[in-house]
């Protein structure tokens, strides 16, 4: 599978759902990356939920490429040879459930505050 989302409003997870297919279902996990400490901020002088915070911003990940797992090495090397941020972030598997909620965050973001 192959997909490329450029992660703006409406949050990682909805904005990575419009690219994925109906049969296939994406798991990210939140700790493989920290969000920067501003949407901390954003959180708690907001008085925002996990769930909306994710539901609005980005997080911090502004694009999710999806390749083959055997392929994921070789684009990090890629992008970090050109001064980019990249890392897998999660992974994809056939779900065959074709529902709407087919993209899924996990885990908590290392050192993130788990107080809102």
């Amino acid at each position: 599978m192959h997909a490329i989302s450029h992660v703006t409003g409406g949050g990682l997870a909805n904005n990575l759902a419009r690219v994925v297919p109906p049969a296939v279902e994406v798991r990210i996990d939140r700790s493989s990356w920290r969000p920067a400490p501003v949407f901390d901020l954003v959180q708690s002088v907001g008085q925002v939920s996990q769930r909306d915070i994710e539901a609005t911003l980005n997080m911090g990940v502004g694009m999710v490429v999806m390749l083959p797992a055997d392929a994921a090495d070789a684009a990090i090397a890629l992008l970090h040879g050109r001064g980019l941020s990249a890392w897998v972030c999660g992974s994809a598997a056939p779900s065959g459930s074709g529902t709407r909620d087919r993209v899924s965050l996990f885990g908590q973001h290392d050192g993130w505050p788990s107080a809102h």
